[in-house]
């Protein structure tokens, strides 16, 4: 019997070090799926000249990625609050709505349950949203705190139609770690739905393991496990 304790974990050398939570890797060897990287190459941007005080840098922005960097400016700005620091309840609050402006959680959702989602009613599909949205938020938020005091460098980008592709570096005193953003055009806005930290897709790497957990146990043991993790 599978312990309970398992937990679900989006793997990669950056949530290695950052979440520090064991993988719910249910392969023999305890190993998730395979890191994945872009299909394709970004191209170079040069880099512009910003103020010291930014806490972003990068290129000339496009619409794409100025609504990104809007939303981690926003995170930082959040993150490093003397005031908030004091309160994590009103800290963590703020954080999922920064967010949650900018992550298109259903589609995620969508993508990590693949030809899963069309045979669940509705009343599941919006559980399990709900549910993997908390997933999500916690992990992201971890990654980012951890990184308190660093800056978050815009590398290059790829635009082309409604579809963006970003590339960004978080750099503090001892480690850099690679994020690399899909976003969508949604009306007038830019809305992420994957990220990949060090090559590793979190859309790919759910799905592999929400698949497993489905086919050994059930739709309602996945259901069981993330509000565990959740709660």
């Amino acid at each position: 019997m599978r312990s309970n304790n398992l937990k679900f974990y989006c793997v990669g050398a950056a949530f290695a070090l950052l979440l520090t939570a064991p993988s719910l890797a249910l392969s023999k060897n305890g190993v998730a799926s395979k890191a994945e990287s872009p299909q394709k190459k970004l191209s170079k941007s040069e880099p512009i000249k910003v103020a010291a005080v930014s806490t972003t840098t990068g290129f000339g922005f496009s619409e794409a990625a100025t609504d990104l960097k809007l939303t981690v400016d926003q995170v930082l700005e959040i993150v490093s609050d003397e005031n908030m620091k004091k309160d994590s309840q009103s800290r963590k609050l703020a954080l999922r709505k920064v967010i949650g402006q900018r992550f298109d959680f259903r589609k995620m959702a969508m993508h990590t349950l693949d030809n899963v989602w069309g045979s669940r009613s509705r009343k599941e599909q919006t559980q399990f949203t709900y549910l993997f949205k908390k997933l999500l938020e916690k992990s992201y938020m971890h990654m980012i705190e951890n990184f308190e005091g660093g800056k978050v460098h815009f590398l290059s980008e790829r635009v082309k139609g409604d579809y963006a592709f970003i590339k960004t570096n978080i750099v503090s005193s001892d480690r850099t770690v690679s994020i690399y953003y899909k976003l969508k055009r949604v009306g007038k806005e830019w809305r992420v739905y994957d990220f990949l930290v060090q090559g590793v897709s979190m859309v790919r790497n759910y799905r592999f393991q929400f698949t497993k957990v489905i086919r050994q146990e059930s739709f309602k043991g996945l259901l069981k496990r993330l509000e565990e993790q959740t709660a």
